[in-house]
């Protein structure tokens, strides 16, 4: 008897044992586990490596070469050298000479900038280049270019001065305004740091002038094994792939002598810095406030569980913002907050808004209170709720697309792994088990316990950016400080989280019905006809696990009203998409789709008018049942329309200031000759934009549904989406008037134009040319006009880059 319980008592607990998945065989203490899927480990010469199989894209791989260091890195004498070592790294190595680098990927065809390219921050240096593996060859001649960046740069005495006017010009290329006053502000922000005097891009008497031993001792102090980071992910056996790295990268020599690495500090501070600039060319007001904080490293389950919480606080806090901007009395036309790393050992809670030019006080007013207002009251039950849903629905979306991501995402990942942040790598699988897990247990108060954390007074520094115009009275600093104060000592009524609870579509719908059917075997698709005369193609693909697309067109457009409704016409989808829908208003609508994966958008093109749209498949039926509202339901909101004439306002005021907003307007008028319906957007057009005639236009351009043919690809399950199609697109009223677009006849220019577009304080300037033709528009000749292009492209780059050094691209 006794021995018989034993038995069953073993079986049972073998039982239970096994039943447990390995994510709930740990403390919360312990370290995250490293993705079983990647092949990583360190050298004895300290090189770190990462490899990993992933067949997105196919038959591709992607090579990247990490090296902890930066332009904060440099000395007082080396200020630019960092970006300029990177440069050097594409003009001769010992196995590619000169720039047979760059010929040798351009002759597989690789293109120099898209899968050829390299990178220079205050921290690091990633270096970049992606591989087809039609043959090994190609694999290994890959690793060979990653190893030669690593140890074998030749830094020829002509190469490095042939490069400092390409550096000089890409510096050239990066004045202006922003430029001009993110120096004035990085002192502030960066309080008392080795950072605020790092800029990647250099000091033009440095790089310009510094001897050929300086820059080659930067080389020679943080190229070096310890600090770099090899990271080879594609379509390819990952185990051969890491022997391979293994046996090449431990012939590099490990450093005996090396200069200390660390990354500098910035300090602490207990009160509250200011800095308010203004620039002339300031395209925008903008208003941002960083709270920051020591970095937090991610390394255990316990780590791992209060980054959804944090992650929870964002979406609530944001949606808060968002809300704020969808009535007629938002003070600024965008608003959002992050937690993000932000240099160095320091991350930072920011909270971000572009202002009306009137309205600043108003816009650093309101970010102080919104943050505020959840120090005081927190956020409530409904709003965690829908957030945790949201939250949960994006991590089943990344998870249900697991074999359909890119290689260059897990590229990322690794190199945050390897950098200051040691970003986490358990893989989206155990990413996907520990939400399901930890999401339930996190409770409201949990989130509401970080907001203390996460809003502080100390480290806190606000940053204001204005236009420098008579009309624009910007605060002064002591201002600033006097509405931080106020609002500090504010008692603020509690957000109230409003739910609408009614159903989405409230009609009676009668479905239609699927009335001819066609296959083309050539495209794969299957035709529709349904019974009110709507035209469906679907094409049933597998490019992604968990995405359905939709488009639908009708011709149209805003061709067939008269000018004096060419505003109304061209802007009036942007009103009405956010407007909501039904009895819906846009911020009722939001929290009904804050756990659902859509996507879905109105626009009145010059010639056609349509829909366009993602979802996942599990929210498939609700896109249809927002397209069914568009077409039956619009939503005429008069409190969105203001609010949506207000943000335009708001974004256009300093558009006039900035030169590169003249130079693309000048472009698009020149080449469509002034044509008055193609006129770019002003606050003097905008204001002509009518109410009434945005509602009638909307209905006419989509009061007849069966002139519009839809298409829809992705993973379809035929036999699923047919009765839902017929319902919510077969039920739809109908009556194929089979409208044509009208010619607008706006044509190329006729004769040569020359036109000098003078505008900005920096010497820098821009060429845009452009030749006109025609030709027979089929694949054929499409291949030879982009092989054309890629030569004549390769030529510019070899005379006014690399030999006369008179341009950066």
């Amino acid at each position: 008897m006794n021995k018989f319980f034993r038995f069953f008592n073993v079986i049972i607990l073998v039982f239970l044992i096994t039943s447990l998945r390995a994510q709930d065989l740990f403390k919360m203490t312990d370290p995250l586990p490293i993705d079983k899927n990647v092949i990583t480990g360190k050298l004895d010469n300290g090189i770190t490596y990462y490899v990993r199989h992933n067949s997105e894209p196919k038959n591709r791989a992607e090579l990247t070469l990490v090296v902890n260091a930066g332009s904060v890195f440099e000395d007082d004498d080396q200020r630019g050298l960092a970006h300029m070592c990177e440069h050097m790294a594409f003009n001769g190595t010992k196995n590619f000479p000169k720039h047979a680098l760059i010929e040798y990927l351009e002759s597989i065809g690789m293109k120099f900038g898209a899968d050829l390219n390299a990178y220079t921050s205050f921290d690091e240096t990633v270096y970049m280049i992606e591989v087809p593996l039609d043959s090994t060859a190609y694999l290994d001649k890959g690793l060979q270019v990653i190893y030669d960046w690593a140890c074998n740069v030749s830094y020829e005495d002509q190469e490095i001065d042939n490069e400092r006017g390409v550096i000089y010009e890409e510096w050239r290329l990066g004045r202006g305004a922003q430029e001009r006053m993110m120096r004035q502000t990085f002192p502030t922000l960066l309080y008392k740091s080795k950072y605020a005097k790092r800029l990647p891009i250099g000091d033009t008497t440095v790089f310009m002038h510094c001897t050929y031993d300086k820059l080659k001792n930067f080389y020679k102090d943080w190229y070096r094994p310890d600090l770099q980071a090899v990271i080879v992910v594609g379509d390819f056996d990952a185990q051969e792939v890491a022997n391979k790295v293994k046996e090449m990268f431990s012939k590099i020599p490990k450093r005996k002598e090396k200069r200390h690495h660390e990354y500098p500090d910035i300090p602490n501070h207990k009160e509250t810095l200011v800095k308010v600039v203004t620039d002339k060319e300031a395209p925008n007001t903008v208003v941002q406030i960083f709270y920051k904080h020591d970095m937090k490293v991610v390394k255990t389950y316990a780590d791992y569980k209060n980054t959804i919480a944090e992650q929870l606080f964002l979406d609530m806090i944001n949606r808060r913002l968002s809300e704020i901007t969808m009535k007629p009395t938002t003070p600024f036309a965008y608003g959002m907050n992050l937690y993000t790393h932000f240099l160095g050992k320091k991350d930072a809670y920011m909270s971000f808004a572009i202002s009306k030019n009137d309205k600043i006080k108003e816009t650093i007013k309101t970010l102080l209170e919104e943050n505020e207002r959840v120090k005081q009251h927190g956020f409530t039950k409904t709003e965690f709720e829908r957030a945790k849903k949201a939250y949960m629905k994006a991590m089943e979306k990344t998870y249900n697309e697991r074999n359909k991501i890119n290689s260059k995402r897990f590229v990322s990942e690794y190199q945050q792994n390897f950098g200051v942040t040691k970003h986490p790598i358990p893989g989206i699988e155990t990413e996907y088990d520990l939400t399901k897990k930890f999401l339930p247990q996190i409770t409201l108060d949990n989130v509401n316990e970080l907001i203390n954390k996460m809003i502080t007074d100390s480290n806190m520094v606000v940053i204001v950016q204005a236009p420098e115009k008579k009309d624009i009275k910007v605060p002064t600093e002591g201002e600033v400080e006097e509405i931080i104060k106020t609002v500090r000592t504010e008692k603020l009524d509690a957000y109230q989280d409003n739910v609408l609870n009614k159903p989405l579509i409230a009609d009676k719908i009668t479905p239609g019905k699927v009335v001819k059917k066609t296959k083309n075997k050539d495209l794969e698709t299957i035709e529709w006809i349904l019974s009110n005369g709507i035209k469906v193609i679907l094409k049933p693909t597998d490019f992604k696990d968990d995405e359905i697309k939709m488009k639908a067109y009708s011709w149209g457009g805003y061709s067939l009203y008269p000018l004096k409704d060419n505003i109304s016409a061209r802007y009036c989808t942007e009103v009405m998409n956010q407007s909501g829908l039904g009895e819906y208003n846009n911020v009722d609508l939001q929290k009904y789709l804050a756990d659902k994966t859509i996507n879905l958008n109105t626009y009145i093109g010059r010639e056609t008018e349509g829909l366009s749209g993602t979802s996942s498949v599990k929210d498939f039926e609700t896109m249809l049942q927002l397209t069914y509202l568009f077409f039956t339901h619009p939503r005429y909101d008069k409190e969105a329309y203001e609010a949506y004439i207000v943000r335009q306002k708001s974004l256009l005021e300093n558009q006039s200031a900035d030169p590169q907003n003249v130079w693309r307007d000048s472009i698009g008028t020149t080449l469509n000759q002034n044509n008055p319906y193609e006129k770019p957007l002003t606050i003097e057009l905008l204001n002509q934009i009518d109410f009434k005639r945005v509602n009638t236009i909307f209905r006419e351009r989509f009061e007849d549904p069966a002139s519009f043919t839809f298409f829809f690809d992705g993973n379809i399950n035929i036999k699923k989406v047919k009765p839902l199609i017929e319902k919510y697109l077969g039920g739809l009223p109908a009556d194929n008037n089979g409208e044509k677009y009208k010619d607008l006849e706006i044509r190329f220019p006729n004769k040569i134009i020359d036109k000098p577009v003078v505008k900005g304080k920096d010497s820098k300037s821009l060429v845009y040319m452009i030749f006109p033709g025609t030709f027979t528009d089929n694949l054929e000749n499409r291949i030879f006009i982009q092989a054309i292009s890629d030569i004549l492209t390769d030529k510019l780059l070899d005379e006014i880059r690399e030999k006369e050094a008179i341009t950066y691209s």
